[in-house]
């Protein structure tokens, strides 16, 4: 078996065949890549090239590491670590990922998929030692004594010799219930994943924890029976993150032959989320004006509404129109961003990750970003709208007016930093570039 190694990389980054082969990716590999790729849809694959779409995360086959970092480092020597550094800020604010201890200490290894299996184990043991999570469990035995309920249908099925048997069903307090068994199986899972030696120590440890409980097979049917609670609530995460393993992961533990697994996000979804976060949490810092309240996905208008068609004159060539009440309407607009100022609407914003070029016209802006922010404006009778997007080298600033009172700023946010010092840092950074935006508009 090959050592482990990690390949790295950007948002829409292209590389070929030979060049991951260089990367000690063997050609069989590169044709399980192919084939992950097909239920995936994260590369564009072409005739001798592996090119990168929209998406960050990680992807593991056999004992390499395939890890796709944000396009904003792309072509930046020795960004590797500091792109990792900042996906991960941003994957923790939006509560992606719980991360409770310097974010730079778990980058030392530049590997994500390892720091994720980290993470799912180091905050699993420590939810642990605040309790092991029991809950009552259904239980069917044939008895010397009664227990529960006695199952009148069963006790005449199977003890209608065995007298002295009684079948009973009732509830035993356990730790051997199922979320406790998805846990124990993603232990198991990951167990055969790892190449890390810290991450295999944590993963033994939470193995002898759950040695009491049932090894069963999970499968994606078993996530739709879980119902938390107050009780298991806490639990929540980690089970969801257990999802995403085993949604993400081609494994049979019984015969250990690990084929693939993928840890992936949208950058475009992450990029929204965590602005769109940000501006809620902080706007009074951002905007200076706690008057305001912001609102993340708004859903109150329509592009459009029913006509209803009224017969006015009697004849087949007279009828008036009017809007139908009773139809709520068609095409909902969804800013991502709606500011409003004593219940009216103050500002929109919508993000886009995408690239601008000042070397094309209108800086490479979409003619659909414009006409959807159009409608937004006209809808809202909203004055005034941004749409923001990532600074990469040369910062982009335009402005048009829609009408005389109307205007829609374009204007770019850096989330480069170099944010060694702690997350509080980065996000107290973000905050100030957006207030400094808010303050120039």
């Amino acid at each position: 078996m090959g050592r482990n190694k990690t390949i790295t990389f950007f948002e829409h980054q292209k590389k070929t065949f030979k060049e991951l082969e260089k990367e000690e990716l063997s050609k069989n590999e590169v044709k399980k890549l192919i084939k992950l790729n097909d239920k995936l849809k994260i590369f564009e694959i072409g005739y001798s090239s592996v090119n990168a779409k929209q998406f960050v995360g990680a992807l593991k086959i056999k004992n390499k590491t395939i890890q796709i970092l944000p396009k904003i480092y792309n072509n930046e020597e020795n960004k590797e670590k500091e792109a990792l550094t900042n996906l991960l800020y941003m994957l923790s604010y939006t509560k992606k990922l719980k991360i409770r201890e310097d974010i730079a200490n778990l980058t030392k290894n530049n590997d994500l998929f390892e720091i994720y299996i980290y993470l799912f184990a180091k905050n699993l043991l420590k939810e642990i030692e605040k309790g092991f999570y029991k809950d009552y469990n259904k239980k069917e035995e044939n008895l010397n004594f009664l227990k529960g309920k006695l199952n009148t249908t069963k006790q005449i099925k199977h003890n209608i010799i065995n007298k002295h048997k009684l079948h009973c069903t009732y509830k035993e307090f356990s730790e051997n219930n199922l979320i406790n068994q998805i846990l124990k199986y993603t232990i198991e899972l990951l167990k055969n994943i790892t190449k890390s030696s810290k991450n295999k120590k944590l993963l033994d440890n939470l193995s002898f924890i759950f040695e009491d409980v049932e090894y069963k097979i999970i499968t994606l049917n078993d996530f739709k029976k879980i119902h938390f609670n107050r009780m298991s609530e806490r639990f929540k995460y980690y089970v969801e993150m257990a999802e995403l393993f085993i949604l993400n992961s081609s494994i049979n533990l019984n015969s250990k032959d690990f084929h693939t697994f993928s840890l992936i996000f949208d950058m475009n979804t992450l990029f929204e989320e965590f602005i769109g976060n940000i501006v809620k949490n902080h706007k009074d810092e951002i905007f200076g004006n706690e008057n305001l309240n912001v609102h993340l996905q708004h859903t109150k208008h329509y592009l459009l509404r029913a006509a209803k068609i009224e017969d006015s004159q009697g004849t087949e060539d007279s009828f008036n129109f009017s809007v139908d009440k009773n139809n709520r309407g068609a095409f909902r607009l969804i800013p991502d961003i709606a500011v409003l100022k004593e219940n009216e609407p103050y500002l929109i914003i919508d993000t886009k990750y995408k690239k601008l070029d000042q070397t094309k016209p209108y800086s490479n802006i979409s003619q659909s970003d414009i006409y959807q922010m159009f409608a937004y404006l006209k809808k809202y009778d909203c004055k005034k709208g941004i749409l923001l997007y990532p600074k990469y080298n040369e910062e982009i600033k335009e402005t048009f007016y829609i009408d005389n009172k109307t205007i829609l700023h374009i204007v770019q946010i850096d989330l480069k930093y170099n944010m060694f010092t702690g997350r509080t840092h980065y996000i107290n950074k973000i905050k100030k570039e957006l207030s400094r935006l808010m303050d120039e508009i």
